[in-house]
């Protein structure tokens, strides 16, 4: 008589029969075949685990009015700089330190070469200033 992992999960302990359960599901989707029955298999299980009756497509969140979502892709080392000053800050959003950054960059482009340079050096003087009166 050929062992039935069916019949071996009637009488073993509950842990077993999560095992059998789980081992008689890889062999469903392995008996389906091509990549389309397979698909169907997961989809019945899938729908059996989890309620999906009152899902909604779409994102999980709106983006509030004056922002738009997108996707980007940053280099790894970018990200890991904006994450890293966020976390030092003590927490916040990586994100919108990245908008912030990109309006300063945004900022500093449209100001004049004249106004720049009449800026910073203000900036430079007052400090000159402050260093001689301190020192």
């Amino acid at each position: 008589m050929e062992w039935d992992s069916r019949k071996a999960a009637s009488w073993a302990p509950p842990c077993r029969r999560l095992y059998l359960a789980r081992q008689q599901r890889a062999a469903d989707l392995r008996s389906a075949g091509d990549a389309a029955g397979a698909s169907s298999v997961r989809s019945q299980t899938t729908k059996r685990e989890y309620g999906f009756s009152k899902g909604k497509r779409g994102a999980v969140l709106k983006a509030p009015a004056g922002k738009t979502r997108i996707t980007i892709r940053l280099d790894n080392d970018v990200l890991d700089w904006f994450r890293a000053q966020v976390h030092a800050a003590g927490g916040g959003n990586y994100q919108s330190l990245i908008n912030q950054a990109l309006q300063q960059h945004i900022g500093a482009r449209r100001e004049p070469l004249e106004q720049t340079l009449r800026r910073v050096l203000r900036e430079e003087l007052s400090r000159g200033l402050k260093s001689a009166a301190n020192g």
